[in-house]
């Protein structure tokens, strides 16, 4: 028989977990000042007692805290846990912990306590792990009733000018993690919990505009939006994996239309999302490219015969690129539909320049705004290059419209090279232009 459930904090995601826990017949006892959560898990059946109560009852228990630093109480929960140890122990953290980390984040990157939230965590991380607590390092949550949809359908959600990845984590996941850590985590174990993908804000707001069908929110400085949307963090959940565990919701893809749907929205069919090609991808990519180069060979460099040749291996490399390479796609549900490259030039002398390539759309999927998508994503992208100063790309003379979208996100001509492709015996120009960043 399974041990009592004693939940210390049953905000969002623990009143969820009892709730769930309670209706399956299991014994849970949670401690909560808010009224609101006290009628739902008494309701599912749940014992809600005072917090005294509570941590006069952890020995034995399967104990799950998620008090904020700020409440001052990990001190006397700690206490409590030395004095009557439980069963297993999970302490629910953030990947906070990381303050200004950027890139690839995982359970051995070096915390950062330069600010005062981060170091609040540490510290209550550390009061935890002596008494075998397995600390979950938890990406931004989101789910039914806590989503910026909410904030877009008010009109006070703002969309940076530039920025990086985030990383979040839907609700249901988050329980479901805390379930696996708790039956087969270690002890005195750090385990990070995110989804598959983090994604630049631009791609989850676009997505979920797209779902709502209501316009993009008002672009602003990075600079004026809370610290804890600058970031760009992708954050590893491969050693969660390693327990068993798998996402429902692998990216928001998946969990903004489920979190929509759980709150009665109508939910647009077969959204158009921008995010990178993976390399197990490549066969639709190759299927993509080889349809651009042969409906407009003046378009691009390469040749429709010359990529057909090419080994499937050539091709998975140009998606695999690492910090500085890298294909993104526009998706409409599962389906490729347009792509464009950015890499930076190879060598000291030149890494200070990205090229952006091969940007196609679709026909069946032009007039929607993907190639401006594209574009702006790409040089996002370009931006978190190391050392990348400014993006450069070419475009056919005369091609107006290409033109005049490339000018409207700030590129410049500097150059036109003439006769840059020859097709049979036609030559066609090229309009070189350029973006500082």
């Amino acid at each position: 028989m399974a041990p009592p459930l004693l939940l210390l904090g049953s905000g969002y995601t623990l009143t969820r977990l009892a709730v769930d826990e309670a209706r399956a017949g299991r014994d849970v006892l949670a401690a909560t000042r808010d009224p609101g959560r006290r009628e739902a898990l008494t309701l599912a059946g749940a014992r809600v007692v005072e917090l005294e109560e509570a941590l006069a009852r952890t020995g034995g228990a399967d104990v799950v805290v998620s008090l904020p630093p700020e409440a001052g109480l990990d001190s006397r929960v700690a206490e409590a846990l030395a004095s009557r140890p439980a069963a297993r122990l999970v302490y629910l953290s953030s990947t906070g912990v990381y303050g200004k980390a950027r890139g690839a984040v995982d359970e051995d990157t070096p915390v950062d306590v330069a600010t005062p939230g981060s170091l609040a965590r540490v510290e209550a991380e550390s009061r935890y792990l002596p008494h075998g607590a397995m600390v979950l390092r938890i990406a931004g949550i989101y789910g039914p009733g806590r989503s910026m949809h909410t904030r877009l359908l008010a009109g006070t959600l703002r969309l940076p000018d530039r920025g990086g990845r985030i990383s979040r984590v839907h609700v249901d996941d988050l329980v479901e993690a805390i379930r696996v850590v708790l039956a087969d985590g270690e002890p005195g174990a750090l385990y990070c919990v995110a989804d598959d993908r983090a994604a630049p804000q631009v791609e989850s707001v676009s997505f979920l505009a797209g779902c709502l069908g209501v316009p993009l929110p008002p672009t602003v400085p990075l600079e004026s939006l809370p610290e804890t949307l600058r970031g760009d963090r992708a954050v590893s959940n491969a050693r969660l994996k390693a327990l068993g565990w798998t996402p429902r919701y692998p990216d928001f893809t998946a969990g903004f239309p489920a979190v929509l749907a759980a709150e009665g929205h109508a939910v647009a069919p077969a959204q158009l999302v921008i995010r990178r090609i993976l390399p197990d991808e490549v066969e639709a990519f190759r299927a993509l490219r080889l349809a651009s180069l042969t409906a407009h060979p003046e378009s691009f460099g390469a040749s429709a015969a010359e990529d057909a040749a090419l080994p499937l291996e050539v091709l998975r490399s140009k998606l695999d690129g690492g910090a500085t390479a890298l294909v993104l796609g526009a998706y409409e549900g599962t389906r490729l539909v347009g792509m464009g490259g950015v890499r930076r030039e190879p060598g000291a002398k030149v890494a200070h320049k990205a090229g952006i390539w091969g940007i196609y759309v679709a026909p069946e999927a032009r007039s929607r705004g993907l190639g401006r998508r594209l574009l702006m994503g790409l040089v996002s992208e370009a931006r978190r290059m190391p050392g990348v100063e400014q993006v450069q790309l070419a475009v056919v003379s005369g091609n107006a419209s290409a033109s005049s979208l490339y000018r409207s996100l700030g590129f410049q001509t500097y150059g036109v090279e003439p006769r840059a492709i020859k097709i049979g015996d036609a030559y066609v120009d090229k309009e070189l232009m350029v973006l500082s960043l």
